[in-house]
């Protein structure tokens, strides 16, 4: 195949997430974590898994993090880069007072340049629509929920979702990438030369 006849380029993220962190502690018995890829419409996902659930995980040595090592790993082709793959991280809890309850949801936009990079994203938790909602929710520890958590990936629909700060989650996520020179893309990281 000749450089000219390319169309498409070839994209591949393998990585973890590895834990969540709460400030103010996790007082829980177990979290777990479902995942999920959101992409634009030029993508197509050619293999891994789109979407996943982690194990329960409970509070080890340190009371504000949760570990889950949950392996990802998704290979897409595209046309252009406009929609670059973001996962989105629905984090539950559970425990015997209230059963099962949301932390939050964290959006993370997977790295463009080539190489391993790890990535922080906020935990986000939508809050009630009126001042009675947010004290019923206090007190009975069940939070509104997202319909659609991949509603977070796309701007133009959230811009009316009240949220607060819950934690962090942290991903390992290593890009590689085949054509993206060749079509005029250019993702190196940048070379620093000693002067």
């Amino acid at each position: 195949m000749k450089e000219n006849d390319l169309t498409k380029f070839f994209v591949t993220f393998s990585g973890q997430i590895e834990y969540v962190t709460f400030s103010g502690g996790v007082f829980d018995d177990y979290l777990c974590i479902h995942y999920e890829f959101v992409w634009g419409p030029d993508w197509a996902p050619i293999s891994g898994l789109s979407m996943g659930s982690s194990q329960m995980s409970s509070i080890g040595t340190d009371p504000e993090k949760a570990v889950f090592n949950m392996p990802i790993d998704m290979v897409f082709s595209s046309t252009n880069i406009y929609g670059w793959p973001q996962l989105v991280v629905t984090v539950k809890a559970h425990n015997r007072i209230t059963g099962e309850s949301l932390r939050g949801y964290a959006l993370a936009l997977m790295p463009s340049s080539t190489g391993l990079r790890e990535i922080t994203a906020p935990i986000l938790r939508p809050r009630a629509s009126t001042t009675i909602g947010e004290w019923v929710a206090w007190l009975t520890g069940k939070y509104p929920e997202l319909v659609e958590p991949k509603l977070l990936a796309h701007g133009k629909d959230n811009y009316l979702l009240r949220t607060e700060s819950e934690g962090t989650i942290t991903l390992n996520v290593t890009m590689m990438s085949k054509n993206l020179r060749k079509l005029g893309y250019d993702n190196q990281p940048p070379s620093y030369r000693n002067m």
